[in-house]
């Protein structure tokens, strides 16, 4: 048997997710195993979202660090300059203010964004997250798999439409107008995720 997509060409390599038999020319080599193009996607943006919320957690110890020795520092020059008692405590006072207000805004940066910023990131990380069920729909359909309708978008309670035309079937979002789309489907026949509307498609 030949690659998927290349019937004719040697097998070099089987998809890790979907176990599709692929040549070279079609495999999608990450650090994580041997994938087909699809599969390679949901890969990287699965591998993407743990380097996020790893680096997340290491620039909040880093903070954290910064911020204890930013203390020590003030304090130590707080006990070195005893001259004014007033001065020295207002300056502690203020640069403790400083810190938490530096740490106020590192921890909640959203605080200075405004409400139409924080609604289109939130518009656009909700997308994102649909076009990873669908890409898992459309990984589904290339198995020969019908997803269950009840399999939709983080935030919608309408299942999905499954539309059956002989042996092609389509998955469609039922509402895709939340995230300013005209249509959002997959279908067995390409598996790949289709968006269309604004600037898409």
């Amino acid at each position: 048997m030949g690659c998927i997509n290349h019937p004719n060409a040697p097998v070099s390599a089987t998809c890790k997710k979907c176990k599709s038999e692929l040549c070279g020319i079609c495999t999608q080599y990450l650090d994580s195993g041997e994938y087909c193009e699809r599969c390679a996607s949901v890969a990287e943006a699965d591998a993407y979202v743990k380097s996020r919320d790893s680096n997340e957690e290491l620039r909040q110890v880093e903070m954290a660090q910064i911020t204890t020795a930013r203390i020590t520092e003030e304090e130590d020059r707080i006990k070195s300059r005893s001259k004014d008692a007033i001065f020295v405590k207002g300056g502690a006072v203020m640069g403790a203010l400083m810190i938490i207000a530096s740490l106020g805004l590192y921890a909640f940066p959203n605080l200075m964004k405004s409400d139409e910023q924080l609604t289109e990131e939130q518009s656009i990380t909700r997308l994102v997250a649909c076009q990873e069920v669908f890409q898992a729909i459309g990984i589904m359909l290339s198995e020969g798999r019908i997803p269950d309708s009840s399999m939709s978008c983080p935030g919608t309670n309408i299942p999905n439409i499954i539309l059956r035309q002989g042996a092609k079937v389509t998955v469609s979002h039922p509402n895709p107008r939340q995230f300013g789309l005209d249509e959002l489907y997959v279908t067995s026949d390409s598996h790949r995720v289709v968006m269309v509307g604004q600037g898409q498609g």
